[in-house]
């Protein structure tokens, strides 16, 4: 149907309803109500003056007629109908995920499009704990775009100074956005910084409710939120970790079209 959404934005954008208000209404019917009653009137003494006096007869009588026909055109055309007028409610609050997009692109990303929600702060983390810092989102993204997927990445607020704290940042750079992708190997329409003092997980998770075809990579199992998001996370298919094997990165439950090698990071 033409009437659905077809982008997360469209989903997320509540129709703000307005509320019909009547103007005028009442003014018209007061004048209906009037000119009735003088009509009635004007019928009503015109027989008692021709009673009286029948030498006003030669023009009471096209008056009287008048009269009937303008009470026939009243009664026609009615009293005006009231006019609607419409006051828009005060709109809704917008969507977190939306007013948190720094750079315009989450509320573009059609429902219908396979889509993958990288815990990029989590995956970092794993990375680190196994020597190989920024490329397990390095490697997973361009993957899993070379197999049809939209990479989204979401990053705590805090990933510069974490980046910095683990010596793939420089110190006295400024935290830019270009940094960042350059370190990850994504794009600004791949990557989301959630506001500092909240944490990533809640728009992952938010995000997995809302676009029917994604899953989350992350070894974090969100279980803070099981009771908020527990019929999204139902089943083993909308979260997938990720491991390392020798010298190839796995997804679990996921296979790639082509072994994921470490050898292939540049």
């Amino acid at each position: 149907m033409d009437d659905l959404p077809k982008t997360l934005g469209e989903k997320l954008t509540v129709k703000v309803p307005q509320v019909p208000v009547e103007k005028d209404g009442w003014m018209a019917h007061v004048a209906h109500l009037v000119a009735n009653v003088f009509v009635l009137s004007g019928l009503t003494v015109l027989p008692l003056l021709w009673a009286q006096n029948q030498a006003l007869g030669t023009w009471l009588g096209p008056v009287f007629l008048g009269l009937i026909a303008l009470w026939a055109f009243i009664a026609w055309v009615g009293p005006r109908v009231s006019v609607q007028r419409f006051k828009p409610i005060k709109p809704a609050a917008k969507h977190f995920l939306l007013a948190g997009d720094q750079h315009g692109f989450i509320g573009k990303l059609e429902l219908d499009a396979k889509t993958v929600l990288f815990d990029g702060s989590n995956l970092y983390h794993f990375g680190l704990e196994n020597g190989l810092g920024a490329q397990p989102v390095r490697l997973l993204a361009k993957q899993l775009r070379s197999e049809g997927y939209r990479i989204v990445c979401f990053f705590d607020a805090n990933i510069f100074y974490t980046l910095i704290e683990n010596g793939d940042y420089p110190a006295g750079q400024i935290h830019e956005l270009n940094g960042l992708l350059a370190v990850f190997g994504i794009s600004a329409g791949e990557t989301y910084v959630v506001p500092s003092g909240v944490q990533a997980d809640n728009y992952i998770l938010s995000s997995l409710k809302h676009l029917p075809k994604s899953f989350a990579v992350s070894n974090d199992q969100f279980r803070d939120y099981a009771k908020t998001y527990g019929e999204q996370m139902k089943g083993s298919l909308w979260r997938k970790g990720v491991s390392v094997k020798g010298n190839e990165i796995r997804l679990k439950q996921h296979k790639f079209k082509t072994p994921l090698h470490l050898k292939q990071a540049a």
